[in-house]
């Protein structure tokens, strides 16, 4: 089953989204192929119930003003989104929400469940950026693709290089699945295994995925590197260069403790500092 129904993520306030983070969104649609939906966020921030730091402060009268350039923000991004779609060749529809203020990431992750993937981009201009990611992953049933903010993404039909990190694990089996409609279109389809990172990470261990992915019409070769005293972050992001990836399908791992979520290793560098586009499922 191809993805038909696709959204792309702006925020607006404090940190907006930056142009060309919404470009390189639009190009990844395009390659993902579909309908996409730009969802945009503008911010309701609640009114204090102080009558004397109003008076001396004016407080109310700056939350409204951040509420409107948060919904001017919005609007900005629509346009940029539109005529990045228009330059690409491709359609765009476009919707703004609004969220309490620190209630984005969830008001998205509703969104999100009822799309086929959500994009998300990271990079330090949004904050924000990381914890919506987190939560969609998590928290939406979904895949999120996540990709860096300051790499410009040219538009294309579909990807080339893609390739699997595979551990053996039941959330990178759904991480496959999910991206099933990409491998059969991408150009290379390779399968890394970090060996000795987890205890079913093995030479051969991808041989049954490589059968699997046979019956589904697509071809895959394997890479089994050897740790070298370096973090899975650091092995995945060496990777990723040397083979210029133009997409990494992975599990996403984590799980609550008490007052905290633990995230897995691979899944915090990723969602930290994507080296390259990252569809993601939990």
């Amino acid at each position: 089953m191809a993805y038909c129904d696709l959204l792309l993520t702006a925020l607006t306030y404090p940190d907006a989204t930056p142009d060309r983070a919404l470009r390189s969104g639009v190009a990844l649609a395009k390659r993902l192929g579909g309908e996409l939906t730009l969802l945009t966020v503008q911010v309701d921030i609640p009114e204090l119930h102080n009558p004397l730091a109003n008076a001396l402060l004016r407080l109310d009268q700056l939350s409204q003003l951040e509420e409107a350039r948060s919904a001017a923000t919005a609007r900005l991004e629509a346009v940029c989104a539109r005529i990045a779609a228009a330059d690409a060749g491709t359609q765009i529809r476009t919707e703004t929400v609004t969220a309490r203020l620190y209630e984005e990431a969830e008001t998205i992750a509703r969104a999100a469940r009822t799309r086929d993937a959500t994009l998300v981009p990271i990079g330090p201009a949004v904050l924000a950026d990381r914890a919506l990611a987190e939560t969609v992953l998590f928290g939406s049933g979904r895949p999120v693709l996540v990709y860096p903010e300051g790499q410009e993404i040219a538009p294309a039909d579909r990807f080339g290089t893609v390739a699997i990190a595979w551990d053996g694990g039941a959330r990178a089996a759904r991480a496959v699945a999910d991206a099933l409609p990409i491998l059969r279109r991408a150009r290379d389809v390779r399968i890394f295994i970090a060996l000795g990172d987890k205890p079913q990470a093995v030479k051969g261990a991808a041989h049954d995925l490589v059968r699997h992915l046979s019956a589904h019409g697509v071809s895959a070769s394997v890479d089994e590197r050897l740790a070298h005293d370096e973090s899975i972050g650091h092995r995945l992001a060496d990777y990723a260069a040397a083979t210029q990836l133009d997409l990494l399908v992975m599990g996403g791992f984590g799980h609550a403790r008490v007052r905290e979520f633990v995230l897995g290793g691979a899944t915090d560098a990723m969602l930290e500092a994507p080296p390259c586009p990252v569809l993601m499922s939990h």
